[in-house]
């Protein structure tokens, strides 16, 4: 393919857990209570998103490493009634992708260009994240290879 983005780079982190936190009800400080309970007991989240539904319920969806998934549920199954979450849910076995590179925040078309690739490639893609540099998502980890190899098709990676 011709015309390829140049970017900074593309990264990959494995062996993580997308983990869900569905239906809290406004007012009760979701992020903050979720994260803090887990950043305090040392485990690392490695992407995080969060919107409000149609009911005005908030919803927050994160990446943790595998080994944390335990103490993690058992950190927030103790904290969602404070939280008032309806669902606490997970799932194993993905990987997180970053494609990274100064002003994206400037340039049109990156993040509609990455995902218009993992739908080429048929990758499922189960959350996705952003800062003012680097376009992340979480796929399923047996796809990972084929989405990188995917985002080279259409990114000029150092």
């Amino acid at each position: 393919m011709t015309g390829k983005i140049a970017v900074g780079g593309i990264t990959r982190k494995d062996d993580l857990v997308l983990v869900r936190i569905l239906g809290a009800r406004s007012g009760h400080g979701l992020a903050g209570t979720s994260l803090s309970s887990l950043g305090l007991a040392g485990i690392n989240i490695i992407v995080v998103t969060s919107f409000v539904d149609g009911e005005g319920l908030n919803n927050i969806c994160f990446a943790i490493g595998e080994r944390d998934l335990d103490q993690a549920l058992g950190l927030l199954q103790s904290g969602q009634e404070e939280i008032q979450a309806r669902e606490i849910d997970y799932q194993r076995g993905c990987s997180a992708i970053s494609i990274y590179g100064p002003h994206f925040s400037e340039r049109p078309a990156i993040a509609g260009t990455i995902f218009r690739a993992t739908a080429e490639g048929d990758i499922p893609v189960h959350m996705i994240s952003t800062s003012f540099s680097t376009v992340s998502f979480l796929t399923d980890a047996d796809r990972a290879d084929e989405a990188v190899a995917k985002l080279h098709e259409y990114f000029l990676v150092p």
